[in-house]
């Protein structure tokens, strides 16, 4: 960009030709209103060509590369929160943990008097040594009545055959069968059982295994690393648990990362995603575009480097926004909390291409009449130039570019 792209092109051809010097002036409202007085005095007694040239400050302009920004508010969101329920209920026998501070994965907070839920054990593992006393009683009973299959099937096979013959009345063949078709009933109903003791070893094992879990569920162990939240509730109370109104212990917040959620405009958006398209914004990794935040403590800094994880699939009608999160490394210090905490405001701002080279001016030097921004500037016989001037965003404190 020209040093001067934003003024008219004969003051530019004045500036180049060196007629005028590159100077802004930044106090030049005194010397402006020393004139004004000086038209409107009443004792008539001095004219403007008795008094001296007003003397002003002047200040050079400034060269700079400045990187255009997409500038959006928002609030920190951690990547990972867990509200802390119970899974039983019970009495609340032990909290293990001080509020406020730092746990570990799988550190024991709550602890739920155990003693019912080691009777439901108890009671679970004798029903499984009952089931499976039966499927073996069943087991043995298969194996007499098989036996006796055997057996009835050689008499009724023997007595068959000499029926045939003519030597065996047909009331003791008839006999036969009937012992044979028993036995083969009776082997049935013994395979029947022996498949109805191995369901109930099954649901045995199953009552085992949940009577297992819910004693297991009576230490209540963090389920990720982060910041424990403040006890809701004190030892001795009566915690509901299971499925549906359960009651809320404490909160944990993953603090390593966080993210900063933010609103932008239809325009903001467009902008940015062509920015991608055309190459001017760098892609650290696919799909994640840089961003820097700010919060409270840092002023008009934004120190904190991230990118932007997330952005919703569609366009609130309602609002013109979309909604963006970009994710920020929050490590702990060696002294004192992290930077982020959960809930915070913050500020953040995306780069939309390449620095470029601009010039820049004290923002104080800058005067508005109707609404255009204007400054003077040194020319020549030393003195003071209106020029109208675009301006763009601020850089930092005091510097506006132009």
């Amino acid at each position: 960009m020209d040093d001067l792209g934003t003024l008219t092109r004969g003051e530019r051809n004045m500036t180049r030709s060196g007629t005028i010097a590159a100077r802004a002036v930044v106090h030049c409202g005194l010397g402006l209103a020393l004139i004004t007085l000086l038209g409107c005095g009443g004792s008539g007694t001095a004219t403007k060509a008795d008094l001296p040239a007003p003397i002003v400050t002047v200040a050079p302009p400034v060269e700079r590369m400045v990187t255009r920004y997409e500038f959006a508010t928002g609030r920190i969101e951690p990547h990972e929160q867990v509200e802390i329920r119970a899974r039983v209920s019970g009495y609340l026998q032990a909290i293990r943990f001080q509020p406020g501070r730092d746990v570990k994965k799988d550190d024991v907070l709550f602890e739920i008097d155990p003693e019912p839920f080691k009777a439901d054990l108890a009671r679970a593992k004798a029903n499984l040594a009952t089931a499976e006393a039966d499927l073996a009683t069943s087991e043995a009973d298969l194996v007499k009545s098989q036996s006796r299959e055997s057996t009835t099937k050689i008499t009724y096979d023997r007595e068959e055959a000499g029926f045939k013959k003519g030597i065996t009345a047909e009331s003791i063949r008839d006999v036969a069968k009937g012992m044979y078709d028993e036995a083969v009933a009776v082997v049935k109903a013994s395979k029947a059982k022996i498949k109805q003791g191995n369901a109930k070893i099954e649901e045995a094992n199953a009552n085992v295994r949940n009577a297992e879990l819910n004693l297991a569920y009576c230490t209540i162990k963090a389920p990720i690393s982060g910041k424990v939240g403040d006890r809701l509730i004190t030892e001795g109370n009566l915690v509901a648990g299971g499925v549906g109104t359960t009651t809320l212990l404490t909160t944990i917040v993953a603090e390593d990362k966080m993210d900063v959620a933010f609103d932008v405009d239809e325009n903001t958006l467009e902008q940015i995603q062509q920015a991608v398209r055309d190459g001017k914004i760098k892609l650290p990794t696919k799909g994640e575009i840089p961003a820097e935040a700010g919060v409270a403590v840092h002023g008009t800094n934004y120190p904190l480097k991230g990118s932007i994880s997330f952005s919703d699939n569609r366009v609130d009608a309602k609002t013109g926004t979309v909604r963006m999160k970009a994710r920020f490394e929050n490590p702990e210090p060696k002294v004192g909390e992290r930077i982020l905490a959960a809930g915070m405001f913050a500020r953040i701002r995306v780069p939309i291409g390449e620095p470029v080279k601009s010039m820049l001016v004290p923002d104080s030097a800058f005067g508005s009449d109707q609404g255009i921004r204007n400054l003077y500037l040194v020319g020549p016989e030393n003195k003071a130039v209106r020029l109208d001037a675009n301006t763009g965003a601020l850089e930092g404190l005091s510097l506006i570019h132009i």
